[in-house]
Parts: structure tokens; sequence; C-alpha cells
């Protein structure tokens, strides 16, 4: 954690973007709170989102989550909060979702579902979706929008698996295909609770989603089946692409010009719907 925020891209970012860290915990959960140094909008005084960190459920707390959470808060002029949630190898699903939904409800307490969006990457994307699954079946009021990044509805499936694979093996040396993934040791992948993407009935009742992704990310095939599930059972659903970019680019070049396009359009598409939420 120390070598992140001593790392090149964590001090361009706070250069770039600064704002004030506050950490406390929301219904037993850690939690980190961003809030822009410039202040928030007055659109955005009643309004929050919610962040859910990538890491492949082993890493990213206060790190990753401060990759994907600062510029977003900045740029939007909106307080964003990040789960701290639990990870493997100490940890198994649904620790992750179960912490976010505790986090999720316990900001019900201070802002309406139609004034709060919960985005993620990655890891945090697929425990996005997971979420929008178990706020259903719980009977909770989903919030405006969900914007999922480099990850969705489906766990490492298709073309990009292949070739994303072959690809991180020949510049890292590392195999993806040979990950155990601790953390669903002992799930039921067929289950809608683990992969969302398998249930029409509950991805019909997703909230608006933002989907992106970039050519060389080993994910992009989950991003494309899940905007592809989505636009197929009527929700609304916006799929951005970047070209020759890897997994996660926003966070290993965060003063890449593409970095800042995603993350102004992840700030756009909130906006908009917090907007249509709050007409009469």
């Amino acid at each position: 954690r120390q070598q992140c925020y001593e790392s090149e891209p964590y001090q361009q970012l706070i250069q770039d973007y600064p704002v004030d860290i506050h950490i406390e915990d929301r219904a037993g959960v850690p939690v980190e709170i961003f809030t822009p140094k410039n202040g928030i909008a007055p659109d955005n005084k009643n309004r929050l989102l919610v962040n859910i960190h990538g890491g492949g459920f082993m890493g990213g707390s206060r790190t990753l989550s401060r990759l994907e959470s600062i510029p977003v808060a900045v740029l939007g002029q909106i307080k964003v909060i990040s789960v701290d949630y639990r990870m493997a190898p100490e940890h198994r699903h649904p620790a992750a979702r179960d912490d976010a939904f505790a986090v999720y409800q316990a900001c019900l307490q201070d802002y309406a579902p139609e004034q709060i969006g919960v985005f993620g990457s990655s890891a945090g994307a697929y425990t996005t979706a997971q979420l929008m699954v178990h706020l259903q079946e719980q009977g909770v009021a989903l919030p405006a929008a969900v914007a999922m990044i480099a990850g969705g509805a489906f766990r490492k499936v298709g073309d990009s698996m292949v070739y994303g694979s072959a690809l991180v093996k020949a510049v890292t040396g590392y195999d993806l295909n040979s990950s155990k993934d601790a953390y669903f040791e002992g799930s039921d992948r067929n289950s809608p609770a683990v992969t969302p993407g398998l249930s029409d009935t509950l991805m019909a009742g997703f909230p608006p989603a933002f989907l992106a992704a970039s050519t060389r990310d080993y994910l992009l095939s989950s991003v494309i089946a899940t905007h592809r599930k989505l636009i197929n059972l009527d929700v609304p659903a916006e799929l951005h692409l970047w070209d020759g970019l890897d997994h996660i680019f926003h966070c290993n070049m965060p003063r890449l010009t593409e970095s800042e396009e995603l993350h102004q359009r992840t700030v756009t598409f909130f906006n908009r719907h917090f907007a249509a939420s709050s007409a009469p």
C-alpha cells in the first residue's frame, strides 16, 4: 500500500485531482470518503456515488479504490464513498457483496436511492452486478444507475480471455487461466448470486448501466456480453470502448487522455440519470 502512495501514477493523481480523504466505518465496514477540495456542486449536495474497487478480490483497498474514486469525485464535484470490503484469502464470496450491501443500506439513511450511483472496475464491476441482484432479492430499492468498468455480470468468459491471457502471459509470465480464484472457492458459479448474467429476470431489473472496456482487456468479452444481455432485456445501457489499451488502463495510467475521457463519461452518465430521477 505504501508503494502505491509513493508511485508516480498516484502522485500524479493527487496533484491533478485534489481531494480530502476521510476513513471511517459504515455499518461496521471500513470505507474511504472522497470530497473534492473545490467543493461539491450545488446539484450534488444530496447525491452520492458508491465505489466498489477492483483488485481480483485479493487487493485494491486504499490503492485501486483511490485511483478509481479520486478523479470521479473531482470531475463530478460529488462525494464518493469506497467500500473496503473483505477479500481472499481470508474470506470467500459473498463477503464483498455483503459488505457493499451493508454500506449501501447505511447510505440509504442519508440519501434517496434515486440520488445514489454505484460504480466499480474489474472485481468491483462484478460485485456491482452481484449487488444489483442481491438488492432485488432483498426487496431494497436500487440506485439510479450503475457503471461497470473492465468487468460485468459474467466472470472470465469469451474470446478476450483467450487472447488476453496469452498477451498477459507473454508480457508478464503470469497465467490468468491458472488462477485458483480463491474468493469463489466452493461457490455455485451457476447461481445468479455468483454470476448475475445467468438470470434474465434479475438482469431485466437492473437500473441504467454504463459499461466500458478496452480492446486489450482480458475481461472485454464479459463487458460486451453484459451490455448485450441488458440491451436484449430493454435495460438502458451504454458501451464505451477504447482501442489498444489494457485492463484497468485508467488506474495504471491516470494521466492518459483516454483515462480522463473514461472518468468524464462516467460522470456525465451519472449526472444524466440523477437528473432524470429528479424530474417531476
